[in-house]
C-alpha cells in the first residue's frame, strides 16, 4: 500500500486510497482469484495479486476523478470494472483464452452479488451484536443459528411466549438500528 501513497503527490488523496485499499483490496483479491482458477490458470493467485495491484495503480493514478461523494455501490462497480479490466488485460497479454465468455459474466454478477449479500449480513450480525442481550441472543438464535422457538425458550429458561415477544421487541429494535436509530431497549 506505500507504493500507492509514494505515487500520489497531493495529501489529500492518501486518506482517499486507504479508504479504497481498506474497503475493496480483499474482495478484489477473492474476485480475482476466483476469476483466474475459472479460468484454469496454474498461477491463479499470482496473476490475481498482478491485476489487483495493476487495478490499484490505475485507481491511484485517477484519484482525483472519483467521487467520494456518490454512493457506495457505485463506487464498487467503479472499483470492480477497472479490476475486471485489468484481469482481461492479463488473460489477453498471456494469449491464454483472452475472450471472455457469458458463463464468466455469469459468473461475475454472482460472484458480486454475493459479495453484497455478505456485506449486509455482516452488517445486520453487528446491528443484532449491538442490541440489549435479552433481544441480541434471541435474534441470533432465530436468524443466525436457525433455531426454533421452542429450541430457545428450552435454551434460555423462557416460555415460548416471551421469546416471541423478544422477537417482535428485537425486530423493531433491529430495523431502527439498522436505520441509525438510537434505542435503549427497555421494555
Amino acid at each position: 500500500m506505500l507504493f500507492y501513497l509514494l505515487s500520489i503527490s497531493d495529501e489529500s488523496d492518501h486518506g482517499k486510497i486507504i479508504h479504497l485499499y481498506d474497503k475493496y483490496h480483499d474482495y478484489m483479491m477473492k474476485y480475482a482469484v476466483s476469476t483466474f482458477k475459472l479460468k484454469g490458470r496454474a498461477n491463479y493467485v499470482f496473476d490475481a495479486e498482478d491485476a489487483v495491484q495493476a487495478a490499484f495503480l490505475k485507481i491511484t493514478k485517477y484519484i482525483d476523478k472519483i467521487d467520494f461523494a456518490s454512493d457506495e455501490k457505485r463506487m464498487k462497480n467503479y472499483v470492480f470494472a477497472i479490476l475486471k479490466n485489468e484481469i482481461f488485460s492479463i488473460l489477453k497479454k498471456n494469449s491464454e483464452d483472452a475472450e471472455l465468455n457469458e458463463d464468466l459474466d455469469y459468473s461475475e454478477r454472482v460472484f458480486i452479488d454475493d459479495l453484497d449479500i455478505q456485506e449486509k449480513y455482516d452488517d445486520v450480525v453487528r446491528a443484532i451484536k449491538g442490541l440489549d442481550e435479552k433481544f441480541s441472543d434471541t435474534l441470533y438464535l432465530v436468524y443466525c443459528e436457525d433455531k426454533s422457538v421452542k429450541e430457545i425458550a428450552k435454551l434460555m429458561g423462557i416460555s415460548p411466549k416471551t421469546v416471541y415477544y423478544r422477537l417482535k421487541k428485537g425486530k423493531i429494535l433491529l430495523h431502527n438500528a439498522l436505520n441509525g436509530e438510537v434505542n435503549d431497549g427497555k421494555d
